[in-house]
C-alpha cells in the first residue's frame, strides 16, 4: 500500500527539503520504490536529484496542462521525480476558481499511487493553494522544525492549514511526527525548543520523532554536490540520522 507523505512548514529553512530528498533516497536504499514530487517553484529537491526541468514534462504540465502523469515521472538512478517548475514559483492564479481547485493535485496524481511504495512531497514554505494541494492529496505530514530561537515560528498557521484538510478535503491526513532538525544536545535552546513542544505535539495530534538531526559540514557539501547525504558520506553523523528516521517512518504505518 502506497503511503503520500508531505514534508510541510511554512516557515523556510528548517530543511525540508533536505529531509524529503534524503528520506526519499534512504527509503530506496532500503529496497522501497520511491517518488518525489517537487512542488516548490523554487525547484531545489529538483536540483538536488538532478532531474530535468527544461524540455520535459513537470508538475506544471501533470496540474494545468492535463499531461500524463507517467509523461512526468523521470527515472533517476536511485528514485523517481516529478520536477518542479519555475512557472509555480506563484501558482494560486494557476488553480481553477472554483471548489474543486484543492482537489487538482489529487486528481491529477492519484493514478500513480499503484507505482509506488512511497511518495514523499517536498512543498513550498508558503502557506497557500499549492500546500493545500499537496496536504489533500498526502496520507501523512513530517513536520521538521528547527532547533533555534525562530524553530516554533508560525507553527500555529501551518497546524491551522492542517487542521482545515482534515476537516473539508482529507479526514484520513494525519501528522506522523514532528522533526527536529539542527540538533545540538548540550545547547540550551535545543532544551528550550524540546520543551516547548509538548503544547505544538498536543496541538497536532502527534509525537515527536525519537531521531533528532544533527547538522555537520557534510550535508551542506552534499547540498552542493547534488547527492543525498547517504551517498555522499555515508558515515557522517546527519547521514545516520536520516536512516534513523527513515526506519521510524516505517514503524509508523497507517
Amino acid at each position: 500500500m502506497c503511503r503520500a507523505v508531505a514534508v510541510a512548514n511554512q516557515k523556510g529553512g528548517v530543511g525540508k527539503t533536505t529531509t524529503a530528498v534524503n528520506i526519499a533516497y534512504d527509503l530506496a536504499a532500503m529496497g522501497k520504490k520511491v517518488l518525489l514530487i517537487d512542488t516548490d517553484g523554487q525547484c531545489n529537491s529538483t536540483d538536488t536529484c538532478r532531474a530535468r526541468v527544461d524540455g520535459v514534462a513537470t508538475l506544471y504540465d501533470l496540474l494545468f496542462e492535463h499531461e500524463k502523469p507517467e509523461e512526468c515521472i523521470q527515472h533517476m538512478e536511485a528514485i523517481d521525480v516529478i520536477a518542479s517548475d519555475k512557472l509555480l514559483k506563484n501558482p494560486e492564479t494557476k488553480f481553477p476558481d472554483d471548489a474543486g481547485r484543492l482537489f487538482t493535485m489529487s486528481g491529477a496524481c492519484e493514478g500513480i499511487r499503484q507505482m509506488y511504495d512511497f511518495i514523499i512531497i517536498d512543498t513550498p514554505p508558503t502557506l497557500g493553494c499549492m500546500l493545500s494541494n499537496a496536504l489533500t492529496f498526502a496520507d501523512e505530514v513530517v513536520v521538521p522544525v528547527t532547533c533555534d530561537r525562530y524553530g516554533m515560528e508560525g507553527i500555529n498557521d501551518l497546524y491551522l492549514t492542517i487542521d482545515a484538510a482534515k476537516r473539508y478535503t482529507n479526514p484520513s491526513l494525519r501528522v506522523t511526527g514532528v522533526l527536529l532538525n539542527k540538533y545540538k544536545e548540550r545547547t540550551t535552546l535545543c532544551r528550550e525548543i524540546s520543551n516547548a513542544l509538548p503544547e505544538v505535539l498536543e496541538m497536532f495530534g502527534t509525537k515527536v520523532f525519537e531521531t533528532k538531526i544533527r547538522e555537520c559540514e557534510d550535508c551542506k557539501k552534499a547540498q552542493s554536490a547534488r547527492m543525498g547525504i547517504q551517498e555522499y558520506n555515508p558515515e557522517c553523523t546527519t547521514a545516520k540520522d536520516y536512516w534513523m528516521l527513515c526506519g521510524e517512518i516505517i514503524r509508523r504505518q497507517a
